[in-house]
């Protein structure tokens, strides 16, 4: 079967976008609305009624600097960000009415909206956004966001409704940022654990874990007729086919992140299924021993590239995303600046090469038994799946079966989230260092400005769980930092070159397909929306 969608959405690249900003020092006005939303309100929209989601999980907390898939169910809903993108990359107003950024592209001022309150009916002012940005800048409360204001080095509230944020270098991905950071009232801070207090179309009702969680209209809300719904309520289904049976018998009325096996049989039934921006990506991240721990097998470069020539990526595209994806090597769509064709086809699904590394590393099947083993070791890697996303285990198991053949032994350990989490990401038991020896995961936002992609646990140059004492490979921290850093662009090209270069030699992220977020939803359900990184957003969503 051929792949049905072949790349992420051409969105044009943010850098030059910002380097003509930073260039003219203009202050930008808002674009118009989009094709979709002026289409949604053509419609007449009706006020009132009740959304019920269903989700492949619940949320964790609501940290709206937690970025996980998990999160995004609730970011839009109880939270606004400064300016939010529209599906062309246009910047819109949200909580920020006008950006003006100096010449250098160093700084960035922000003329805030002056009629906004927080869910607790005080007024939002500049020092809330500059509360925010502080709490980014700590690696304890910055969560994902941290690593993306790695060039921030402050902000000033110049009155109650301006606020400029400084970067120690031009930042390329600066509205980026601005994008994907919702504002928190600062004295929800101690309480994010259960409860949120934002700026958001809904107020939160309540949050049962595990069962349902529910949101209400803010009839305060600063957008004047928003939001139609007087209440959108999320429930997590532990069973993906209970799932997609309760879209069938209208249970529900909309589904995130519908399984990919069941996009047809949804459609056979009536129910609109919809594809989001395409800015996702499945990858194995591979995690080699820490300095600190016995070497192991994953410690040989030859090893890691063992399981880079073992991908089948046709058949998982096939198999285990029925069509919904595209094969891809690398981790940026073609329109990037970090896309480089001659690295496109650097791996091929090859068996014979495989086994040939592992051969010179010196895994050789001395027992007969089938598994290879060195020194007494079998060479067996624990491989930890998301059991919210079945796809990730199917991916794990026609790696399973591939690499039996050459005499490696993949242990699939699906996960639900949270076991997962502290697998993923490490905890202060193990020292921030992951728990596994591959993981089939996925990241996103590597669709905006490439250093998006870093920002990803995975990827990331700094508190890595991967490589939490700072092991990296050779050249990798020192490249990003410069790309990262200036907006030309030749530059920026050869840094990402250097990059590529390594992540290919190196092995530790794979990517394998890209991934789209599958939206389903009745056809009573209109102005249902997400963002550019597939977050929902419930704010112009009507029932009939």
């Amino acid at each position: 079967m051929t792949c049905r969608y072949l790349s992420p959405l051409r969105i044009g690249l943010l850098a030059a976008l910002l380097l003509a900003l930073a260039a003219a020092s203009v202050a930008c006005a808002p674009a118009p609305p989009t094709e979709e939303m002026a289409s949604d309100m053509e419609e007449g929209p009706q006020t009132g009624g009740t959304l019920v989601v269903g989700t492949t999980d619940d949320i964790i907390n609501f940290d709206a600097f937690s970025l996980g898939f998990v999160s995004y169910p609730m970011q839009n809903q109880c939270y606004d960000s400064l300016i939010l993108y529209d599906k062309r990359l246009n910047i819109m107003p949200r909580l920020a009415t006008a950006w003006e950024t100096n010449a250098e592209g160093t700084s960035v001022t922000l003329t805030l909206r002056d009629d906004v309150v927080w869910h607790n009916g005080r007024a939002f002012v500049a020092d809330d956004v500059v509360q925010n940005i502080d709490r980014a800048l700590v690696p304890d409360t910055g969560s994902n966001v941290h690593g993306m204001v790695q060039t921030v080095t402050g902000a000033t509230a110049n009155g109650e409704h301006s606020v400029t944020i400084d970067f120690a270098a031009p930042t390329p991905n600066m509205f980026d940022i601005l994008n994907v950071m919702r504002i928190m009232a600062p004295e929800s801070f101690d309480s994010l654990a259960n409860s949120c207090i934002g700026t958001g179309p809904f107020k939160l009702k309540e949050w049962i874990p595990g069962d349902v969680l529910t949101f209400t209209r803010n009839e305060d809300y600063w957008e004047e007729g928003r939001p139609y719904l007087d209440e959108v309520s999320f429930k997590p289904f532990d069973d993906l086919e209970a799932l997609v049976t309760a879209l069938e018998t209208g249970i529900i009325d909309a589904a995130i992140a519908i399984p990919p096996k069941d996009y047809q049989r949804l459609l056979d039934a009536g129910i609109a299924v919809e594809f989001g921006q395409g800015g996702l990506l499945y990858s194995i991240t591979v995690n080699p021993p820490d300095p600190d721990q016995p070497e192991g097998a994953l410690s040989d470069k030859r090893v890691r590239q063992a399981v880079c020539w073992s991908i089948d990526r046709d058949a998982i595209v096939d198999q285990a995303l029925f069509g919904v994806g595209g094969a891809t090597v690398v981790p940026f769509p073609d329109y990037s600046v970090a896309y480089f064709e001659e690295l496109a086809d650097h791996y091929s699904f090859d068996l014979d090469a495989a086994a040939a590394l592992l051969d010179e590393a010196g895994w050789v099947d001395t027992d007969g038994d089938g598994v290879r083993d060195k020194d007494g070791v079998k060479l067996v890697l624990n491989t930890i799946t998301i059991q919210a996303f079945p796809e990730t285990t199917d991916i794990g198991t026609i790696l399973e079966a591939d690499m039996a053949t050459i005499g490696v032994e993949i242990d699939v350990e699906p996960l639900d989230s949270a076991t997962y989490g502290p697998r993923h990401l490490g905890t202060p038991e193990t020292n921030g260092s992951a728990v596994f020896d591959l993981d089939v995961t996925f990241v996103g936002r590597q669709h905006l400005d490439p250093m998006g992609l870093f920002d990803n646990s995975p990827f990331r140059p700094r508190s890595s769980p991967i490589f939490p004492h700072g092991d990296f490979p050779e050249g990798y921290v020192e490249q990003l930092a410069i790309a990262g850093s200036t907006f030309d662009r030749e530059t920026r090209r050869a840094a990402f070159l250097q990059v590529g270069e390594i992540m290919l030699d190196s092995c530790i992220d794979i990517p394998i397909s890209w991934k789209y977020t599958l939206f389903a939803r009745q056809a009573n359900v209109h102005g249902l929306d997400w963002t550019v990184n597939d977050e929902l957003i419930a704010g112009n969503t009507w029932v009939e």
